[in-house]
């Protein structure tokens, strides 16, 4: 008897990985606006930030170390604010619910003061906009796609070349978790490049749209006809 094998369907990215490139790209807008606007620190890449914290400190820039620092704890209380819902039910809905409250303040006080020089709107600015990270950083652990976490891509970029030199050297076809990788690193600087030319024609869009890409990341991940094969 002959048996035939039924090829499987490829594999092609679904609503969680689109609800997780807008994250990403909401990372990018993040991270450019705080730098180029609010006193060159980061609000996502904590790695980056903890290294200016260490410039600004070494160097004694004590005012420049106080944003960075800033930075530092509201990802740090995001996370933590994160970590209380995350074991909960409907968990991953309200951190994101949650990092939109966060965000959309952050969008309230630059309607309110713009882009301040210092003071405490430099400081609720910079607050807001870590902790609606630190947030979105544990959602992306939950969403849980290729070890992508939306706010980092230092060990993605590390991943994504380690397993490319690894495939292409065994003759063998790349995973199709390299695409994902590669998809939301892509986001990640599409969302940069978007937000660095909004400051410069649009600034109001680019501080406000960070809360409506992660709101239609959530209504993306759960919306029945966003796509009938999650």
């Amino acid at each position: 008897m002959v048996t035939t094998t039924v090829p499987s369907a490829p594999q092609r990215l679904g609503r969680s990985d689109r609800s997780l490139h807008l994250l990403s790209a909401t990372s990018g807008a993040a991270d450019v606006v705080a730098f180029l606007k609010l006193n060159m620190v980061f609000t996502s890449a904590m790695t980056g930030n903890l290294a200016l914290l260490g410039i600004a400190a070494g160097q004694g820039h004590l005012l420049s170390a106080t944003h960075s620092l800033t930075a530092l704890l509201g990802f740090i209380t995001g996370v933590a604010i994160a970590a209380v819902w995350k074991e909960r039910a409907f968990g991953l809905r309200r951190i994101l619910g949650l990092e939109i409250v966060f965000l959309a303040l952050y969008a309230l006080c630059w309607l309110r003061w713009g882009f301040p020089p210092g003071g405490i709107p430099l400081y609720a600015l910079i607050l807001f906009s870590a902790i609606g990270m630190g947030m979105q950083s544990v959602a992306a652990r939950l969403i849980d796609i290729a070890g992508v976490p939306s706010v980092v891509f230092t060990s993605t970029l590390t991943s994504i070349v380690l397993v490319c030199i690894q495939n292409l050297r065994r003759h063998q076809p790349l995973p199709f978790a390299l695409h994902q990788q590669i998809a939301a690193l892509l986001a990640y600087l599409g969302g940069a490049v978007l937000f660095a030319f909004l400051l410069m024609v649009m600034p109001a869009l680019a501080v406000t749209l960070p809360a409506v890409l992660v709101a239609l990341a959530l209504w993306i991940r759960w919306h029945p006809a966003a796509d009938t094969t999650a």
